[in-house]
């Protein structure tokens, strides 16, 4: 090979090699997404915690995690270096979490992160979320429908119209899944069995997190109406 073809295959292999770390530099970018994002899809069974009430029985839970991974480590020293840290003295209980702890939650969920083995990631993931409910995948998959609760501005007519599918589907299998009061004496009149609306509020808070579980199936058909 002469001196110039020497020359040219050097700078082809160069240019080749400059090329592809620009490529594979961009690919990785591409690759980055927001641990929020990231959580939705490598780990379904979980949602951030949403509430800004330090008394949150989920933020309880999540900030006992924290203190429980840190209880050896003073002022400065803990995973996210809180301002208003303090080493733990003995048995570590649920409490109020803090709104520093809150909002550490918050910034660091918006952060990006490559894969979901990531020291961040993991971290908000342990510290920052709950188990995903029933509630949860019915607000997210059904914009057309309301889930009724107790404690709501619900008219009876709405209960009245959940109710009515309930007996459809299981009054001629002569069947009652959800052990609903009354239900002999009820299952053939217009009025509510005494728990049924109870039993909507527990049935939609239990964990679920794929469309086709049998538990959210039931509160959407159950518990739920056009919005």
């Amino acid at each position: 090979m002469t001196t110039a073809a020497k020359a040219a295959s050097a700078v082809a292999a160069a240019s080749t090699a400059s090329a592809g770390g620009i490529y594979f530099g961009t690919d990785l970018l591409k690759s980055k997404k927001t641990i929020t994002d990231l959580i939705r899809e490598k780990n379904p069974n979980k949602r951030l915690i949403t509430s800004t009430t330090v008394s949150d029985d989920a933020w309880k839970k999540a900030y006992k995690a924290y203190r429980e991974e840190n209880k050896e480590k003073e002022r400065g020293q803990d995973s996210w270096k809180l301002s208003d840290w303090s080493k733990p003295n003995g048995n570590i209980q649920e409490a109020d979490t803090t709104e520093e702890f809150i909002n550490k939650c918050k910034s660091n969920s918006g952060l990006e992160a490559s894969k979901d083995n990531d020291l961040l990631y993991q971290q908000v993931l342990k510290y920052c979320t709950r188990a995903t409910l029933v509630s949860d995948l019915i607000a997210e998959n059904n914009k057309g429908r309301r889930l009724l609760k107790s404690s709501g501005q619900e008219g009876e007519a709405d209960w009245q119209k959940a109710w009515n599918v309930y007996k459809q589907q299981n009054i001629g299998k002569n069947s009652n899944p959800w052990s609903l009061a009354d239900w002999d004496s009820k299952k053939a009149g217009n009025d509510l069995p005494t728990n049924y609306k109870t039993t909507c509020d527990t049935k939609s808070s239990e964990e679920a997190f794929k469309t086709d579980d049998e538990k959210y199936l039931n509160v959407l058909n159950w518990c739920t109406v056009p919005a």
